[in-house]
């Protein structure tokens, strides 16, 4: 018995089948950008989409005028996001107080979570508390720069690696230009 070597053809399915292995990693990659600032699938994020975000905000911060310019440079900066000073507990409360000596010097706690059913777990922000912690005294500047990092954590953004609050508050106390971008791009569509 001779034994011949068969040469591999390549199936029709092979194009077919690659062209979609391709997508999958372009769509994985896309949303593994989506995600590098915190706005991504599974991370928390409001249940808001469309042309004009409204969250509203309400002021308690003995520093309040930090507090204020932290919220109206979001508002300048972010351009689909509308995010309202209201005198009533909110979507997003701005406390600070003397909590000793923690560790921290700004603190963002999700209050209250919703369902996502897209991502199959609670992710839907409802209600925030950003926090200035006055046991660590700074200048105004860098108490808005603290409030404005916070404030950011509540609408869905983590820690970035750019020069704006979300990175290095006490340095940078304003929102970026790449915040809207990744604002706008998350919450246009969801």
């Amino acid at each position: 018995m001779i034994r011949t070597l068969r040469t591999l053809s390549m199936p029709r399915q092979w194009p077919l089948l690659l062209s979609a292995l391709l997508t999958a990693v372009l769509v994985a990659a896309n949303v593994g950008v989506a995600g590098a600032h915190g706005l991504g699938p599974g991370r928390p994020h409001w249940d808001k989409g469309g042309s004009a975000i409204h969250i509203y905000n309400y002021n308690y911060a003995a520093n309040w005028q930090a507090a204020e310019n932290a919220r109206v440079d979001g508002w300048n900066k972010i351009g689909i996001l509308y995010n309202y000073n209201v005198n009533y507990h909110t979507d997003v409360s701005v406390f600070d107080g003397f909590y000793g000596a923690t560790g921290w010097v700004g603190l963002t706690s999700f209050e209250d979570m919703d369902w996502d059913w897209a991502s199959w777990g609670w992710n839907h922000i409802a209600h925030t508390h950003a926090r200035y912690n006055r046991s660590y005294p700074l200048a105004q500047l860098q108490i808005q720069g603290v409030i404005c990092h916070e404030i950011g954590h509540s609408w869905g953004f983590s820690h970035d690696t750019t020069p704006d609050c979300l990175n290095d508050p006490i340095v940078y106390p304003f929102y970026g230009p790449h915040n809207n971008m990744d604002f706008f791009n998350f919450y246009r569509f969801h």
